[in-house]
Parts: C-alpha cells; sequence; structure tokens
C-alpha cells in the first residue's frame, strides 16, 4: 500500500469538516472585501465571493481550462456552467470521486501531481486556485510554459510567503519574492497583480475562533477519555507521536493563527500572465 500523504489526508478531512461545520464543499480561503468579520454563518459566502474573483479575472478568449487542485470540484462546476471546457487535476481518489459525482463525464479527472501529469493536448488557462503552493516552483513553471499555447495565460490565486524578519506560525505558500525572479525568467508576462491579503486574512481570524473554540475543546476531553479508560493505549500513543503532538500543540494553542499575522507573514496574491 502507498505512504498516504498528509497533504492529501489534509484535503479530505477539510472536505468533510467544511461540509459538516460550514455548509461548504469549498477548500479555500474566503474573500471579504468589505466588512472582515469572519463567522461560520458568512464563510461560505466568502468562499462563493473568493470563486466569483477568479471567475471574473478569467480573460477573455479562454475556452479550455485546466484546474489544478480541483478541492470537490466546485469551481470547476461554476465553469463549466458557464460554458468553459475543464479538466481538473487532483492528488486525492476521494476528492476525485467527488467531482465525478459533481461532473460526471463533462470533464477529464486526472488523480496525480502536477508534475507527473501527462497529457497532450494544450489548454488555454491553466488555474491553481490555492494549489500553486503545493507543486514544485521551478519544474511546475517550466510545465506551465510548455503546456500552454501562445497567447495561453496562467492564473495562479494562493498565499505566498513573505521575506520578513520573525517565525510565521502558519504553513504554506513559496516564498513571494524568489517566486517572482523565477518566473521573469521564463517567457510568461505578467498583465494582473491583485493583492488580496487583507480581505482574505478573515479567514485565520475564524479559524483561530474555531481551534480555540471547538477543536481544542474536544481534543481535551477526547484526551482525558482515552488516559481515563486506556492509559497503557494513550501513554504508548503520546510517547511515539510526542514531538508531533508537542508541535501540533504548541501551533494550535499559541494564538498566533491570526489575521494580523497572516498580514504580516503572508501575501495573497491574484496573479495572471501571458505566454
Amino acid at each position: 500500500m502507498d505512504k498516504y500523504d498528509s497533504k492529501v489526508v489534509g484535503l479530505d478531512a477539510g472536505l468533510l469538516i467544511g461540509k459538516f461545520f460550514l455548509n461548504s464543499e469549498e477548500l479555500h480561503y474566503g474573500y471579504w472585501p468589505d466588512d472582515k468579520t469572519a463567522t461560520a454563518q458568512n464563510f461560505a459566502g466568502a468562499q462563493a465571493r473568493h470563486s466569483q474573483l477568479i471567475i471574473d479575472h478569467i480573460p477573455d478568449g479562454v475556452k479550455r481550462i485546466l484546474d489544478v487542485g480541483s478541492g470537490s470540484g466546485s469551481l470547476a462546476q461554476k465553469l463549466i456552467n458557464l460554458g468553459y471546457k475543464v479538466d481538473c487535476l487532483v492528488p486525492s481518489e476521494f476528492l476525485a470521486e467527488k467531482i465525478k459525482d459533481k461532473l460526471g463525464k463533462n470533464s477529464i479527472i486526472n488523480v496525480c501531481k502536477f508534475e507527473d501529469l501527462e497529457v497532450s493536448q494544450s489548454y488555454d488557462l491553466i488555474l491553481f486556485s490555492e494549489s500553486f503552493q503545493y507543486v514544485r516552483m521551478e519544474q511546475s513553471i517550466d510545465k506551465i510554459v510548455s503546456m500552454l499555447p501562445k497567447n495561453g495565460h496562467l492564473l495562479i490565486c494562493d498565499v505566498f510567503h513573505k521575506n520578513v524578519t520573525g517565525v510565521s506560525p502558519m504553513r504554506g505558500g513559496h516564498r513571494l519574492d524568489l517566486f517572482e525572479n523565477q518566473i521573469t525568467k521564463s517567457s510568461l508576462k505578467q498583465i494582473t497583480n491583485l493583492d488580496i491579503t487583507a480581505e482574505t486574512a478573515p479567514t485565520y481570524d475564524f479559524l483561530n475562533q474555531l481551534l480555540n473554540e471547538v477543536v481544542i475543546p474536544i481534543s481535551d476531553i477526547s484526551g482525558n477519555y482515552m488516559n481515563s479508560n486506556f492509559p497503557k493505549l494513550s501513554k504508548l500513543l503520546k510517547w511515539k507521536y510526542r514531538k508531533k503532538l508537542d508541535k501540533i500543540t504548541q501551533v494550535w494553542s499559541s494564538g498566533q493563527l491570526t489575521g494580523e499575522n497572516f498580514i504580516k507573514f503572508k501575501s495573497y496574491r491574484l496573479l495572471i500572465y501571458k505566454k
């Protein structure tokens, strides 16, 4: 059996949690252009605005799209309903089944990493909605260039890491300055650079609230139950996974997963390039 990829497991779990708690199957940040207060009640709407922002920035003339990191297929479904031809790529069989349920035979679903993708056709637009952070940057830029036809486009809507002092409590994102240096070496020319860091930062305020008011209390209750009813097993698990558990606890309970720190350490961009 292949070893499970923790990133893939995280995507699968994220879908289940989002669907149960937030009435949403979209696996991405929310977008708050006006009121910056994120709640469980407005989170799904903020995610819908995020998707609409991407749709509104799709260049004229685009017909065929490769949606890299398609999540559960919600964005692809919206694009297909608008008349685009969309193929999907996900690293998870679980998510691939969810996409198939939504899209049926309207989309080719590739279950692999982007770097391993083998296709014969080209696409007018290669779309990365919060999935570029998971690919190998240099190799993927080269692959994107090879896949795009003349006048084809690349759209990235994703979080990047700022080159600033201090240690970020948030994982994820290529360093923005390194990405900019790398992509300027390619034949892709930037035509849009939209900074939406402040508008996506409330996602972390909501996450921090969810951790403190739901996840951590449930974790504590579960831990107490295990200690009381299965003390030997609990002791073994704590010993075996002590470092990982300590790291997770340190991050979750630090109170540092906030919108303010997101703005300090991260830069969320909507970027469009033309070949």
